[in-house]
């Protein structure tokens, strides 16, 4: 039994272990702008390893049930990290993102996407996985046998500021959008800018302004983020390939579809990439992800036992 509980355990390090390096590599191919094949196959890597994380958080609660009791397991053996790792992740970030990529039309993935756009925490939700190393503090922790109670003290000491950090990160990030996450508030931004612009070109198509129309139509194809224009049926822009080719055609290829918006506006509709967002995002992700190890490894490193 023993042997088997330790085959398991060192089995749930290494896929904690792989995971972080998923984390990583997944802001990093937005960074150092992957290929869309590379970037869905950490997507669909993160999502099973979320699902590995919940099924197992599952197994064990039912097994606590059965034996000493949930509410043991979930705060005396901080079976609450289990959950924090696992379940909320599925629910709100990697399985909406799998709904997204693989059902893009989908009439309930985009809303709830939607949705969960407007809540803050799942901004830097994600992140949440750096915390899965607290589930390797907690398997050392138990293993050793001497001073198990005060390390067991340590562990809810280091886990506590740990989690007291990204709650504090959570609360204040929306005090700093320029600082922390101001995907939403950039993307509105750039939003509101081609509103503003297609609302001119149709106010100056109705006072037959030719000049102002084709200065309008030069501003937008010099925005390096513009893909593809429409108005009325005909082609206005096309910045994605050779005349004739449609976003459709094109777009699938080389965008993820987090990785564009579509805005229909007054007979215009206007293919545009956000990647520029999402890159400023991705850096910030890396940054926190960073300090958090940094945190956890620093805690490792200078704590002492509590004399008794």
């Amino acid at each position: 039994m023993l042997k088997k509980r330790s085959f398991w355990e060192s089995l749930i390090i290494i896929v904690i272990l792989f995971s972080i390096i998923e984390i990583f590599l997944e802001d990093l191919s937005i960074i150092r702008h992957w290929g869309v094949h590379a970037r869905k196959i950490l997507l669909i890597t993160g999502f099973l390893f979320d699902l590995i994380f919940t099924i197992e958080f599952i197994i064990r609660s039912v097994l606590a049930g059965k034996n000493k009791g949930w509410v043991s397991y979930f705060r005396y053996e901080k079976g609450w990290v289990d959950f924090v790792c696992s379940i909320p992740l599925i629910v709100f970030n990697s399985g909406p993102i799998m709904l997204g990529m693989f059902f893009p039309g989908h009439i309930v993935a985009l809303p709830f996407l939607g949705l969960l756009n407007i809540l803050k925490i799942t901004k830097i939700l994600r992140i949440a996985r750096v915390l899965r190393l607290l589930r390797i503090l907690k398997i050392f922790m138990k293993a050793s046998r001497e001073e198990s109670e005060l390390r067991m003290k340590q562990v809810s000491l280091i886990t506590s500021i740990t989690v007291l950090t990204i709650t504090f990160i959570l609360i204040i990030s929306p005090l700093f959008p320029g600082l922390f996450y101001s995907q939403d508030l950039n993307i509105d931004k750039q939003k509101d800018k081609y509103v503003s612009i297609i609302r001119e070109w149709h106010l100056n198509l109705g006072l037959s302004d030719t000049d102002k129309v084709e200065k309008l139509e030069y501003l937008l194809k010099k925005d390096h983020n513009i893909l593809y224009m429409y108005h009325m049926g005909e082609t206005v822009i096309n910045n994605i390939g050779m005349p004739g080719t449609t976003p459709a055609m094109i777009v699938p290829g080389k965008f993820l579809y987090t990785d564009f918006k579509v805005l229909n506006y007054l007979d215009f509709i206007l293919w545009y990439s956000v990647k520029d967002v999402l890159i400023d995002n991705a850096k910030v992700n890396f940054l926190i992800e960073i300090i958090i190890i940094v945190l956890l490894a620093a805690f490792l490193a200078f704590y002492k036992p509590a004399v008794k």
